[in-house]
């Protein structure tokens, strides 16, 4: 009988993951633009136990619309963890895809724009991860930063970093407003001068008084 089933390996993605983790995503890198991990916030968020990492299969054949169900029930599933950090700043989802082919990685970036709206919407940010990401540092346009073994997903409150990625649509920087704009009001000490440019940058774009 003939089959078309493709087989994966996901004890070793998960371990190709964890390496990921611990040696790009956890270190300092020369082309980032700034001092710090890749990802301040992945350390103390797996220090804390207030990352979830799942898995999800697509098959042989996956559609667009599959990995575009994938990643937005991840926004659903996020507000489902029963995390176990109290503080709500650390958590992040991570969805491992250890059976999206290198043929079809263009369906995760694809749903990575067709989602990023409505994640907004939700006070989350979603980014996508795969070995030919070509998603660029916020600090260093030249360097390609999500690149990883394993393609993925993942999803995490939006923090005030974020006008670094939101700065440019109207609705987006709104959403950013809402959450984040008294903090530039009231005080902007701690904050880094250059999430203030952006941010006043954001305000003129767009026409509104800080």
């Amino acid at each position: 009988m003939l089959t078309d089933v493709f087989t994966v390996d996901v004890t070793k993605a998960l371990e190709a993951v964890e390496g990921w983790l611990s040696d790009y995503i956890r270190q300092p890198h020369s082309e980032l633009g700034r001092s710090g991990p890749v990802c301040p916030f992945v350390a103390p968020a797996m220090d804390a136990g207030a990352l979830e990492i799942r898995v999800r299969l697509v098959g042989p054949t996956p559609s667009q619309q599959l990995v575009d169900a994938i990643v937005r029930c991840a926004l659903d599933e996020f507000g489902e963890v029963g995390w176990k950090a109290g503080n709500p700043n650390l958590r992040s989802l991570l969805l491992v895809l250890p059976d999206l082919r290198a043929e079809n990685l263009h369906l995760l970036d694809a749903a990575h724009s067709a989602l990023k709206p409505e994640s907004v919407r939700r006070g989350l940010m979603i980014g996508q991860f795969h070995e030919r990401c070509d998603e660029k540092a916020a600090r260093n346009p030249a360097f390609e930063v999500s690149h990883a073994p394993v393609p993925m997903v993942a999803v995490r409150s939006m923090a005030i970093h974020d006008v670094l990625f939101l700065g440019e649509r109207r609705e987006w920087f709104e959403e950013y407003v809402n959450r984040f704009g008294s903090r530039y009001q009231t005080s902007r000490s701690g904050i880094d001068p250059l999430l203030t440019t952006m941010y006043e940058r954001a305000l003129r774009r767009h026409g509104r008084e800080g």
